[in-house]
């Protein structure tokens, strides 16, 4: 193993010289630094993470929340994320700490007994509901933390001292619904989730405002809304994150709407979901002679997001999300945030990503 001494050697400097280089490098001249990093790199020294860490009072440790309980569905998205951020702290020489998270008291207790314990240096929060008291609670327990989403309906003052990367979501359903609408989809509902997040209504509106836009809804009022002759929200349903859940929903929307033509969905999950019902419906309506047959000789087209392993398998539309910058970015910030550097209302603090729509043909898209 390579010493603090043999990098000294090579260098041609005192082992307290490298010391200092390493750790108070302001007190070591520029072509002395230049020296020794030079030596680093050549024999592949690595500083001894333990004394680092009592020298410096952190822990190396960012933790990170993730869904438990009964209501927990698969998330292969958050699975590929969280593997993003190992691999980005691993370059920063950090580790990620997992920890369950039920409801938002049970992780406010979860967190404060780490913090009890010095075990973490910082939190990636995730999920964020519409009226969330986690940010404000670790504001005033002085924990270091961000966001991976925005902080929503919370004072622009206090929003402004958070930093956060989100992903535009909102840009991206209403894009993808207004692609549905120049394929020629006429009757477009929507399967979200009813989790009451900032990331579920954002993803709505997204949906909602491209049929505002294209003027297949009548917009006087929130009460008097039509997509044709029907009340909009009856074409749209809020469900949990599973494919069973979105099975149930698509043959809701249905027996609702027998004219639906496209289903735009928030997740792969839901997507598959929707995918599976509306098939069965297809097969039992040829099967059964459902005077319903000839119109469904243009199947619902049903979209997704995330571009997940499931949206290929079914090739389905999605959405890629670009997870690597997330990762990258939360890391970046995080570091800053450690480093004492004020957090301000700059476009440095708060990230809104651009994600890709991944458009893949329907077989029955008409030439």
């Amino acid at each position: 193993m390579v010493s603090i001494r043999d990098v000294a050697r090579k260098a041609g400097v005192s082992h307290q010289t490298v010391s200092n280089a390493i750790n108070s490098p302001n007190i070591v001249s520029a072509a002395t630094r230049a020296k020794i990093q030079a030596a680093i790199e050549e024999l592949g020294y690595k500083p001894n993470a333990s004394a680092r860490r009592l020298r410096s009072g952190r822990s190396d440790v960012v933790a990170v929340g993730i869904a438990a309980g009964k209501h927990r569905a698969p998330s292969p998205i958050f699975d590929e994320f969280l593997h993003l951020l190992a691999a980005e702290a691993n370059v920063d020489g950090k580790q990620i700490m997992l920890y369950p998270r039920i409801d938002e008291a049970s992780e406010i207790q979860h967190i404060e007994s780490l913090m009890e314990q010095s075990d973490v240096d910082a939190i990636v929060l995730n999920e964020l509901e519409v009226a969330d008291g986690r940010p404000r609670w670790l504001i005033e327990h002085h924990q270091p933390f961000v966001l991976f989403g925005r902080p929503w309906n919370i004072p622009e003052e206090e929003a402004a001292r958070i930093p956060w990367v989100d992903v535009d979501g909102y840009s991206a359903i209403k894009e993808m619904t207004h692609r549905l609408i120049r394929a020629g989809r006429r009757h477009i509902g929507y399967i979200g989730w009813n989790t009451g997040t900032g990331t579920a209504l954002n993803r709505y509106a997204g949906w909602h405002d491209a049929l505002v836009e294209a003027g297949l809804v009548v917009s006087q009022s929130a009460e008097r809304e039509r997509y044709g002759e029907s009340p909009l929200s009856s074409w749209a349903i809020g469900t949990i994150e599973a494919m069973r859940a979105g099975e149930e929903a698509a043959a809701e929307l249905y027996a609702r709407h027998p004219e639906l033509d496209a289903i735009v969905c928030p997740s792969d999950n839901l997507a598959v979901g929707a995918l599976s019902s509306i098939s069965h419906i297809v097969k039992h309506a040829v099967i059964d002679g459902n005077p319903n047959v000839a119109m469904l000789s243009r199947p619902v087209w049903v979209t997704g997001f995330d571009d997940s392993a499931l949206a290929k398998a079914f090739s389905f539309p999605s959405i890629r999300q670009p997870l690597d910058v997330v990762a990258r970015e939360l890391l970046r910030m995080t570091r800053d945030v450690l480093d004492g550097k004020p957090v301000t209302d700059d476009e440095q603090w708060h990230k809104l990503l651009q994600p890709e729509l991944v458009w893949r043909n329907s077989p029955y898209e008409e030439n």
